[in-house]
């Protein structure tokens, strides 16, 4: 691959992985779904994993919708019930990997060091632990960006290196169950798309590209 097209293809993966990121980090609103509208951004998903095509038509029933606009008072209601509470679904990667099922485990700390390594300064006011998936996937995103703007070869290997790394000892281990965990307790196909997008992109981003990133 050419450096022109490796720099575009991580700053494309660094735009999905911006948008995962705000899915569950953000409200759902009518300016979020003018805007995937007028990018394209969920047409340019389709037709790499069986699971993300079926979260973009999931998404497409709501943000296609004459009726979207109507639609969000509902979807704010949801967003609290299924991330905020009173009994919301976790969305820390401790939850789902600790022998105890709590916050703030071991997973959180593991999490914290891979941040700190890479030197992505970790935001003291953040009101959520930094096992979040939303954190996690925002590293990511920092990862894909880093990637993008290094010009030499030897330097590059480093941040190709921490991706596939995190996917592996983190992302791969845990978000797959989140998914699937928000699939079910969603009512509408909007949280059910978000669910199937996230899922089906990370592991095709894995399978086509992060495992292979060092052969």
């Amino acid at each position: 691959m050419e450096p022109e097209e490796f720099q575009q293809l991580m700053k494309a993966r660094q735009s999905v992985y911006d948008l995962l990121r705000c899915f569950f980090l953000q409200e759902p609103s009518e300016a979020l779904f003018q805007a995937l509208q007028e990018e394209n951004v969920l047409k340019n998903l389709v037709g790499y994993h069986p699971e993300l095509d079926e979260g973009v038509r999931l998404l497409n029933e709501v943000i296609a919708s004459p009726r979207m606009a109507q639609m969000v008072p509902d979807l704010l209601l949801e967003f609290t019930r299924l991330f905020v509470g009173p009994a919301p679904v976790p969305l820390y990667e401790s939850v789902y990997r600790s022998s105890s099922g709590l916050v703030m485990q071991e997973e959180t700390l593991a999490v914290r060091k891979k941040y700190l390594e890479a030197g992505l300064v970790v935001r003291p006011e953040r009101s959520f632990p930094d096992d979040h998936i939303g954190a996690e996937l925002e590293f990511v995103f920092y990862l894909c960006q880093k990637a993008s703007e290094t010009e030499k070869v030897e330097e590059l290997f480093p941040w190709l290196q921490r991706q596939q790394v995190f996917f592996q000892d983190h992302l791969n281990r845990w978000v797959p169950l989140l998914c699937d965990r928000v699939f079910q307790e969603a009512a509408s196909p909007y949280f059910q798309g978000v669910a199937k997008m996230t899922k089906g992109f990370i592991a095709w981003d894995f399978e086509e590209f992060v495992s292979h990133f060092l052969d």
